[in-house]
């Protein structure tokens, strides 16, 4: 297996993982799925010098907040 196939199987993990997550785990999991929003921050700033603009920034929160209410809710 070469390295174009250590990739597909890495995307379709990625691809099947969160479906089963959704499927099998408490209904608190949805509140995880912008988590990837914070690693393109961090991937953006070591990969390339740029940082997010206040708008993006503002969505950025306004993700984690519905986040934490969203699990606050469910308790």
């Amino acid at each position: 297996m070469g390295l174009d196939g250590v990739v597909r199987a890495a995307i379709l993990v990625g691809s099947i993982g969160p479906a089963i997550a959704y499927q099998n785990g408490p209904p608190a999991v949805g509140a995880f799925d912008f988590v990837y929003v914070g690693f393109a921050v961090i991937w953006g700033m070591v990969l390339f010098p740029e940082l997010p603009d206040v708008i993006s920034t503002l969505g950025m929160l306004l993700l984690v907040g519905a986040g934490i209410l969203s699990l606050r809710q469910q308790s």
